[in-house]
């Protein structure tokens, strides 16, 4: 399973969301936290995506800090990849 033809997050993570053959459970994103300035991990069915923002809990997170996206703990998405 490899992401990497989406270029943008946003399109990785909307596929995940509709992508029928994939089950959204399966993925999680790494994130960098604005404040700690460290990597963060969050379930994919914990966010809700909101045009270039996903929503964790009562924040709202650029998309453009995302650094990764996995499936099963192994990397499908790499922003150093684009």
């Amino acid at each position: 399973m490899d992401l990497g033809k989406e270029k943008l997050e946003r399109d990785a993570l909307n596929r995940i969301r509709w992508d029928e053959n994939l089950s959204p459970g399966d993925f999680s994103i790494r994130y960098v936290d604005r404040v700690s300035q460290k990597m963060k991990k969050v379930d994919f069915t914990d966010i809700e995506l909101e045009g270039d923002f996903f929503r964790y809990g009562d924040s709202l997170i650029p998309m453009h800090r995302i650094r990764k996206i996995l499936c099963r703990d192994n990397v499908v998405w790499d922003r150093r990849r684009i």
